[in-house]
């Protein structure tokens, strides 16, 4: 089994988890910044120099696809601006093809064909770099990645941190589109007129479908609109599609 790196760990301390979380203590339960500390002990697992959560924005009629850094560790500005003024576009064309975690790598080196990961050889990297996809479907993709690895990579930590990225991820966009809370708020009907009108139907249509009157069809999709914390009904179907509400 291959490996890259040694497995010399960076100094990592309460201090600097605490950092990375605002305040710790002061932090509300079940806001983005508690996946901080996660993403540190997997930063300390691959021994890397900074991390990042990049989401993928879909490409439209309207819109290009394009990556945006929604989490970053503190310092890794330099990090995040190579990568994507290097590399967005395949990133988000791998997103799209491939399941496979990607090593960039300035070294011309060959994983094993068992290994799971896509080496890229990217000569202006200062180091080893991780970037695991997540594909969560109407969720929605991204990357967490990790900067100028130090710990010896085989198949073993790929998965491992794989799937810890997977998890980190899918807590991301839930909590980035208003939190499970909200959504589970929704009654079967909300969710029946916002599932129709995602659909093209009007609401005269959905009311013929559900018998109920327009009216009763606009206050749930009202209601539906608030409580997903959206400014339309636009917004409140991707939302509701974002978090695996609807389809």
């Amino acid at each position: 089994m291959m490996a890259y790196g040694t497995s010399h760990l960076i100094p990592s301390g309460e201090d600097r988890v605490q950092h990375l979380s605002h305040g710790g203590s002061g932090v509300r339960a079940g806001s983005t910044a508690d996946l901080f500390p996660k993403l540190v002990i997997m930063q300390r697992l691959c021994a890397s120099e900074a991390f990042a959560v990049l989401s993928a924005q879909a490409q439209t009629l309207l819109t290009p696809g394009r990556l945006e850094c929604g989490m970053q560790s503190p310092g890794s500005d330099a990090f995040v601006d190579g990568l994507m003024q290097g590399h967005a576009a395949f990133l988000l064309s791998h997103l799209a093809l491939s399941p496979r975690p990607v090593i960039f790598t300035p070294h011309q080196k060959q994983m094993l064909d068992v290994s799971p990961a896509l080496t890229v050889h990217a000569p202006e990297r200062q180091g080893i770099d991780l970037a695991f996809p997540a594909q969560l479907g109407a969720m929605g993709n991204g990357y967490v990645v990790f900067f100028s690895v130090r710990a010896a990579i085989d198949n073993d930590l790929l998965i491992d941190m794989h799937r810890k990225s997977l998890s980190v991820m899918r807590e991301k966009l839930r909590l980035g589109f208003g939190g499970a809370s909200q959504s589970d708020k929704l009654n079967e009907r909300e969710i029946e007129c916002l599932q129709l009108v995602g659909n093209g139907m009007k609401s005269e249509a959905i009311g013929e479908r559900l018998n109920l009157s327009v009216h009763t069809v606009n206050a749930y999709l009202g209601s539906a609109t608030t409580k997903l914390n959206a400014v339309n009904r636009i917004q409140a179907i991707a939302k509701a599609i974002r978090l695996g509400i609807i389809a």
